[in-house]
């Protein structure tokens, strides 16, 4: 059971998954082709059409108040290996919460996010540790807000911004660039219909940060949403990650609650 402590970690290292890299990597050309009508365009202006569709798709504005997911992860890592359930509830823009369970269905940690903080329940050792969300980032070395978490768990792209976008157009995929001072981020959408297939973070020569690989499949419809209930995440770096993750059941704008409750028997951790 220790390792699922050690899971909730890894799951906020990674966020993701399914299928091996390399299957991932062939859903990529071919997994959501007949998910959606396709692009029809025509050839003299194909090109431009393509990128004022993109960047509507990539600035559509989140069209959610709530989400609840539950899914199988298969973790490993040099800290811990295994498999565990992951319960995600979010509230958009504002909480994230996060629920790890093992054998038996016994919860060993709880997780609460918020924009500014991050709060973590380890009942399998019996302490709480309170942090900022600058502390995530640094024990992760991936440099995600929560709003790039929140992107991460729905499996919208990750860009440092819209202002100065790169476009490499191929024959199956469209490839989008964008970059700072840490990280390159390098998200790949399907041709026919625009669905985000891979997001890839390079790290650009600095030790603080790492880099990471996600690649999303099988793409399902609730509503007016398209969501990927399969992911496969690989964190790069001196301790290399990786995280599958298949949601089993996922729900969209129902009432949920987000219980947090501290123990008075827990010792607390400031981090």
């Amino acid at each position: 059971m220790k390792k699922v402590s050690a899971a909730i970690i890894i799951v906020f290292t990674l966020a993701g998954a399914c299928r091996t890299t390399k299957n991932a990597q062939q859903a990529l050309k071919d997994s959501t082709v007949s998910q959606s009508p396709g692009v029809t365009l025509n050839p003299v202006d194909s090109v431009a059409m393509l990128k004022q569709q993109l960047a509507e798709t990539i600035n559509a504005p989140l069209d959610f108040t709530t989400f609840y997911g539950r899914a199988k992860a298969n973790f490993n890592s040099p800290k811990a290996s295994g498999n565990a359930t992951v319960y995600i509830k979010m509230k958009r823009d504002s909480i994230i919460w996060v629920s790890v369970t093992g054998p038996l269905n016994i919860e060993g940690a709880r997780v609460l996010i918020t924009p500014d903080s991050v709060k973590i329940i380890n009942k399998l050792e019996g302490f709480a540790q309170l942090s900022s969300i600058a502390h995530l980032q640094q024990i992760t070395k991936l440099p995600f807000s929560f709003n790039d978490l929140q992107n991460l768990i729905l499996g919208r792209p990750v860009l440092n911004t819209t202002d100065s976008m790169g476009y490499e157009i191929k024959k199956d995929s469209i490839t989008v660039t964008t970059a700072n001072d840490l990280l390159t981020y390098i998200n790949s959408f399907t041709k026919n219909n625009l669905r985000l297939g891979q997001s890839n973070f390079k790290a650009l020569n600095n030790s603080s940060v790492t880099g990471a690989n996600v690649f999303y499949n099988n793409y399902q419809t609730a509503g007016n949403t398209s969501f990927p209930v399969s992911r496969d995440i690989a964190v790069e770096g001196t301790t290399p990650s990786t995280l599958q993750l298949s949601f089993k059941e996922y729900t969209f704008n129902q009432p949920l609650d987000f219980v947090f409750t501290i123990s008075k028997n827990y010792k607390i951790k400031y981090e």
